[in-house]
């Protein structure tokens, strides 16, 4: 979603590169602090946090690019995906 985040941005004129390689450069500092915290160590409560972050990025980010191919972003499967993790981060 980022790469298409990067190509709504610039016109789909550009590259991120491979497996993101140009994120640094192409996202605000903003979406990018944030996408490097999808990243964690191999604490239990660290891994749930970053994909809990992840999905805050996804969600944000994939309403950007929604709103410019004139789509609706899907809030019902996004709702149910965050019960889901929840689920099995209690279970």
């Amino acid at each position: 979603m980022l790469e298409w985040y990067i190509g709504v941005q610039n016109g789909f004129e550009l590259s991120s590169g491979k497996l993101g390689k140009h994120f640094k450069k192409y996202l605000p500092e903003e979406y990018y602090r944030i996408f490097a915290k999808t990243y964690s160590d191999s604490d239990y409560d660290h891994l749930w946090t970053a994909i809990f972050t992840a999905c805050d990025l996804f969600r944000t980010i994939a309403n950007i690019v929604a709103e410019y191919f004139g789509y609706e972003y899907n809030k019902n499967d996004d709702d149910g995906m965050m019960k889901y993790l929840n689920m099995v981060k209690n279970d």
